[in-house]
């Protein structure tokens, strides 16, 4: 909460008052708020006098870390004398209490005593904001601006709220009561946010071209309007206002590092490493360099970061690892990279890391005797560590050893009964071996402990769309799913699946569709488009997506190529 900063009390008091309060100042102590009230209200002291008199034994309190006394004299005045400052000042003492219910109920009750205030309903929605109820902090300032539709602050208030619930569209059409002429800086980055949020990118552009023209220096905006640029593929545009937030004294890594990918994505890597030499940079700047050189197929200049990197801290044990993966992802180079990790000491304190990263570069590349090898000295030297035996289990699974691989996951649930990992590993080698039944009852167990387990939910959803039973609850639980995941292929799949198995054909197109937008390369779910083009009167797509199955190598080639002869 933040503190009240206006309260009605004079800067300075009489001074005979001041007289009176020296030997309570002096001494660090002072009577009770009780004794006080009717010690100095026996002399004659104006209200005025009074709460100044009262305040100054709450502060003193404070001083003195009798928090609870303090509350109590604080609240006796707020009560004696309503002000909404008073108020305000009690409830900011009980959030500092980690009271907060108590502070939101002190703002409430001066919000019914003081409905016309900006500052208590101002603070009451912040207080539920911060509280994480946004919808209560809504409803407080929409109650406000019925009765002051003109108050500005207040709309502009509101639309934070708004944009931050992602209730974009309302935002902007609250925005834009503001007249023209009373848009500052602020006002014209939220109706941008609001823009970009509601998917009108050139609105939210030109939004925040005027809010930086206004406040140049308001660097929220020049990053998203940066960011926005650069999301519609005006990497030029992007660099410009990433350069001019250097410009104007934002020289931090982040914006720099920004501007090194951008000009990695304009094919220029020489000023990439220009950059990288010129301003501050971390370790984080140099790998994210590294990364996006790697990735944009230049494996020469990542190797020229890797050595600034190494230059600029000769002696980091995570050296080795660096250049291995730089060895491996970016030069193609398997036997190098693995020469390079087998050198990394056992005192290293990331030696862990090597042997894992030696089983994964030795698997991928088909090295299955060596990837054991590994293995098996990570289980001797670490037998406690988990992520090892998911390691043996997944190298003996890939060697085609499945029934090694569950045995290996099986003992390993009787020693971690509450690993989720692990037990969805299991599972999911109970289901390679055909043992469906122990496969669904371990996945329930997972979804028994952690509801929200995506992974779960969609196995037993689609076991059950596959089944042709209980589909309602099949389709909440790949729903379920699909909010932790919502881009996830295999997940849209099991959607459309389900749709489609209760004859909601409309829906499971739409969904099977979004589900092959993401380019997956998977046979079922081709074959699924196809049965679901075809209930849908699709014939074009249906052929288009069962000749897909088939070069994908479909597990039924003959009834795929039926089905697509009878179309």
């Amino acid at each position: 909460m933040p503190e009240a900063r206006n309260r009605l009390f004079p800067a300075r008091l009489p001074v005979l008052l001041v007289l009176a309060l020296l030997p309570c100042l002096l001494s660090n102590s002072c009577a009770s708020s009780r004794l006080a009230r009717n010690a100095y209200a026996a002399r004659g002291l104006s209200p005025s006098a009074e709460v100044n008199y009262q305040f100054l034994v709450y502060q003193d309190l404070l001083r003195q870390g009798r928090k609870e006394d303090a509350a109590q004299t604080l609240a006796g005045l707020a009560a004696a004398h309503p002000s909404p400052d008073l108020s305000v000042e009690l409830a900011n003492l009980y959030w500092g209490q980690n009271e907060r219910e108590k502070a939101t109920e002190t703002l409430e009750q001066a919000r019914t005593a003081f409905p016309g205030s900006r500052q208590v309903n101002f603070y009451l929605a912040n207080a539920y904001q911060m509280r994480r109820l946004n919808d209560q902090a809504i409803k407080v300032l929409e109650s406000f601006l019925a009765s002051q539709p003109k108050d500005y602050a207040a709309v502009q208030e509101l639309a934070s709220l708004e944009i931050d619930a992602g209730r974009n569209k309302e935002a902007g059409e609250l925005l834009g009561r503001i007249p023209e002429g009373e848009r500052d800086a602020t006002v014209l980055y939220l109706m941008a946010k609001a823009a970009a949020g509601s998917g009108r990118a050139k609105d939210a552009m030109r939004h925040y071209r005027a809010a930086v023209a206004a406040d140049a220096g308001l660097m929220p905006a020049w990053a998203e309007l940066a960011a926005l640029l650069e999301a519609e593929g005006d990497f030029k545009g992007a660099q410009d206002a990433y350069q001019r937030m250097l410009s104007l004294g934002e020289e931090s890594p982040e914006v720099r590092a920004k501007l090194v990918r951008l000009a990695i994505r304009q094919k220029n890597p020489a000023k990439a490493l220009a950059l990288l030499k010129e301003g501050p940079t971390g370790k984080s700047q140099y790998l994210d360099a590294m990364s996006a050189l790697v990735e944009a197929g230049q494996p020469k200049q990542a190797r020229q970061v890797y050595e600034m990197l190494r230059a600029a801290d000769p002696s980091s044990p995570d050296l080795p690892f660096y250049d291995a993966v730089l060895t491996y992802e970016g030069e193609k180079n398997p036997k190098a990279a693995l020469a390079i990790l087998a050198k990394v000491p056992a005192d290293n304190p990331n030696y862990d890391k090597s042997l894992s990263f030696r089983v994964q570069i030795a698997s991928e590349t088909g090295n299955m005797a060596a990837a054991a090898a590994v293995v098996r000295e990570a289980r001797e030297r670490f037998p406690d560590r988990r992520e090892f035996v998911a390691l043996e289990a997944a190298v003996k699974d890939k060697a085609g050893d499945i029934a090694g691989a569950v045995k290996t996951l099986e003992e390993a649930v009787k020693t971690w009964p509450d690993d989720l990992d692990i037990l969805y590993r299991y599972g999911v080698g109970l289901e390679k071996l055909k043992r469906r039944d122990e496969a669904k009852a371990v996945m329930e167990r997972i979804v028994a402990k952690d509801g929200s387990h995506p992974d779960a939910l969609n196995y037993l959803g689609y076991s059950l769309a596959e089944e042709g039973r209980d589909l309602e609850r099949a389709l909440s639980m790949i729903e379920k799913a699909l909010e932790k995941e919502p881009d996830n292929p295999f997940f849209l799949d099991s959607l459309a699946w389900t749709l489609y198995k209760l004859k909601r054909t409309d829906a499971a197109f739409a969904a099977i569709e979004k589900a092959i937008a993401q380019k997956v390369k998977d046979a079922i779910i081709w074959e699924h488009y196809g049965d679901i083009a075809v209930a849908a009167g699709r014939p074009e797509e249906a052929r288009k997506a069962y000749r897909s199955a088939l070069e994908l190598g479909s597990e039924t080639p003959a009834a795929v190529k039926k089905k697509l002869e009878a179309l």
